[in-house]
C-alpha cells in the first residue's frame, strides 16, 4: 500500500516540469490528463483552458486546434475570470 501510494506523487507534474516540456507534448498531456475548463474566442483567437494538478494550462490558437499561437500557464485563479463569464448560472442553480 505504502509503495503504491509514493508512485502516485511521483507523477505529479510541477508547472516549472510542464514548461520545459515541447509543445506537442504540453498538448498530448492536456488532453489525456488535463480538465477541460472552457473554450472563449477573443480577438480572432480561439484560447483553451484545462486544469492540470495545481495549475492552469491556456493553449491560444491562431486557427483552432491548428495553428497554436501561445501556450500559457499559471497557478492563479485570474486565468478563470474569462470562461467563468460565459457559465450561464441558473443552469448551475437547481
Amino acid at each position: 500500500m505504502e509503495f503504491e501510494a509514493n508512485r502516485q506523487r511521483e507523477r505529479i507534474m510541477r508547472m516549472s516540469e510542464f514548461e520545459l516540456v515541447p509543445a506537442r507534448k504540453q498538448i498530448e498531456t492536456l488532453y489525456l490528463e488535463g480538465v477541460y475548463v472552457g473554450k472563449c474566442k477573443t480577438g480572432g483567437y480561439v484560447k483553451l483552458l484545462f486544469q492540470l494538478e495545481s495549475f492552469y494550462v491556456e493553449i491560444v490558437y491562431l486557427s483552432y486546434r491548428l495553428a497554436i499561437q501561445k501556450i500559457r500557464c499559471s497557478d492563479s485563479t485570474t486565468i478563470l475570470d474569462e470562461y467563468l463569464e460565459q457559465i450561464e448560472i441558473e443552469y448551475l442553480v437547481g
